[in-house]
């Protein structure tokens, strides 16, 4: 039965949601790790409970008809959050790595979620990004901006190579695989001389715009305000965009086709889909996500190591695909923001950091196993005709709309 939802409380519900939503995620935040594990309970709770009372459909459709009202939401709370911390750098900090961490998630949703290629090497399509805007901005001098541009290039080509083995290995084979990459990936980052081997890359130049470094600390209304509010905009003006990218593709044909391979490749086949073409192309998409971010990392720390990229960093980063829901675009962000938080409180823990951080997410993925917004089936309706054509599907990481064959 279809839910008829009046449009002042849907535009209450959709209020209410993403100011809930915010005022959550700065409460992780700013508070220590067991309110922030509370809240993460409380979240899942509410969820739960309005799925089981069936009014969670309610939220999705109240969200999905008033997006001006959410996206402005979350844009002013961007734009405020930073005066809300400005006596804290390290919280500051904090953000620009959950926006950064965010875009190389969205990425790899192409590969784990929409088409159901594991990969286990997302942390080298990161720092594959990095390393070729940095290494273009110290030994070459070519402006960071043009890096950002060389980063995606380099990590999509890099995507292309790893792509090569899905097309004829599948689930744990192609985990292996991945995995295999990976290692070569560090390994080869540790004995090139001139990829800074060991020892890095320092002294890469921040971003500049019309003589104003990045690197600047502002002053607005009396506030000094410290220079990463500069990249907490910039990273999140790129996440804006790559959601953005990452919404059109999942309701596009080509997102179809992913879902259809990811279902079952020779039923896809039979449909006319090429598995070459589209499982090629979810590594290069996901990839070139990725090097954006890793450039945008690489010219906000200034320095770049192959420890920043190695095996523990893409097991995280699958983990906040898993966590926000696979195939689900404001999932895979919730979760992306909600992990790195979750990390960086438990380096209070030292050596038991990893323990820590196992045992929450297992918890977590006992309890909520298909996520926090998990993907949900496509719907369609039906032209007056009687025919199939094109419908919707109601989802928190965008509409879709197409089939694949009308």
């Amino acid at each position: 039965m279809k839910t008829k939802i009046n449009g002042t409380n849907g535009k209450i519900i959709s209020l209410a949601t993403s100011l809930g939503v915010c005022l959550a995620l700065y409460i992780c935040l700013v508070s220590s790790l067991t309110a922030a594990l509370l809240i993460l309970a409380l979240g899942l709770g509410l969820i739960i409970y309005g799925e089981r009372k069936d009014s969670i459909e309610q939220v999705y459709l109240s969200v999905e008809k008033n997006k001006p009202i959410v996206l402005g939401i979350i844009v002013l709370f961007v734009l405020v959050l930073p005066f809300l911390l400005h006596k804290n750098n390290y919280l500051l900090h904090v953000v620009v790595m959950a926006g950064i961490y965010a875009i190389v998630a969205l990425g790899l949703n192409f590969q784990v979620g929409s088409t159901g290629m594991v990969n286990f090497a997302p942390a080298a399509l990161f720092g594959a990004g990095a390393y070729v805007s940095a290494i273009a901005a110290v030994k070459f001098g070519i402006s960071p901006w043009l890096g950002i541009l060389l980063g995606m290039v380099g990590a999509a080509l890099l995507g292309l190579i790893f792509g090569f083995p899905a097309l004829k290995t599948r689930g744990y084979y192609l985990s292996l695989v991945t995995i295999a990459l990976q290692i070569i990936f560090t390994q080869m980052i540790v004995n090139t001389a001139w990829l800074g081997g060991p020892n890095g890359i320092p002294g890469i130049p921040p971003y500049e715009l019309a003589g104003f470094s990045f690197k600047q600390s502002l002053k607005i209304l009396g506030l000094t305000i410290p220079y990463q509010i500069n990249y907490i905009y910039l990273t999140f003006i790129f996440l804006g965009l790559t959601a953005l990218a990452a919404s059109r593709l999942y309701t596009s044909r080509t997102g179809l086709a992913w879902n259809a391979i990811e279902q079952d490749e020779i039923v896809a086949a039979t449909q006319g889909i090429n598995l070459t073409k589209e499982k090629l192309l979810a590594f290069a998409l996901g990839a070139a996500f990725a090097g954006v971010a890793g450039a945008l990392y690489a010219h906000y720390t200034s320095f770049i190591g192959y420890e920043d990229f190695d095996f523990s960093k893409s097991l995280i980063l699958i983990c906040m695909v898993l966590l926000g829901g696979m195939d689900n675009v404001s999932g895979v962000t919730l979760g992306a923001i909600l992990l790195t938080i979750i990390d960086e409180k438990l380096r209070d823990f030292a050596d038991y950091r990893m323990l820590m951080y196992s045992v929450i997410l297992i918890t977590i993925l006992i309890t909520r196993s298909q996520g926090l917004l998990p993907k949900r089936t496509r719907k369609y309706k039906e032209k007056s005709t009687g025919m199939p054509c094109v419908g919707q599907t109601v989802t928190m990481g965008g509409e879709s709309s197409g089939s694949l064959k009308n």
